[in-house]
């Protein structure tokens, strides 16, 4: 019974403790800062693709892909600044129709990202990477990832 009832007290105070263990964003890394810009809409379509804020993907996907960062509002507080120049393009109907009929599936947006991280203190540009995917999603998730593996893990 004793050990029954301490197996249940354990597992009770072991919760809230493995809740709280769970992987966070490093906290101690350096301070980056993301330049918001309008993604440039390539269409020539009637309805215009959607307007992506492309530095709030990537934001979203350094913290999904867990990229040793800390990711700031404040340019003052950053050691470097991600800027960022994209465009999207979605397929006209007519296209997407052509595209359906002869079997080219779908596909039918296309987005280019072109991003660099700069060195606030000497304005150099210390890594580059130029992505072309199906969504800005996609895009941003491809960037952290080499950012991580390609820069900061060398």
């Amino acid at each position: 019974m004793k050990l029954i009832l301490t197996l249940a007290l354990f597992m009770a105070t072991a919760s809230p403790l493995a809740l709280a263990a769970s992987p966070l964003p490093a906290a101690g890394g350096p301070g980056v800062y993301i330049e918001a810009t309008a993604t440039v809409d390539g269409s020539n379509s009637r309805d215009k693709a959607k307007q992506v804020d492309f530095g709030s993907a990537i934001a979203a996907a350094m913290l999904k892909k867990e990229v040793p960062v800390m990711i700031v509002t404040d340019s003052a507080k950053a050691r470097w600044t991600i800027r960022t120049a994209s465009s999207q393009k979605e397929d006209s109907t007519g296209t997407k129709i052509a595209k359906l009929a002869f079997g080219m599936g779908g596909g039918f947006t296309k987005f280019e990202g072109s991003i660099q991280v700069i060195d606030n203190e000497t304005s150099a540009v210390v890594y580059a990477y130029n992505v072309k995917k199906g969504n800005f999603q996609s895009a941003a998730e491809a960037f952290a990832k080499h950012f991580k593996n390609d820069f900061l893990n060398k």
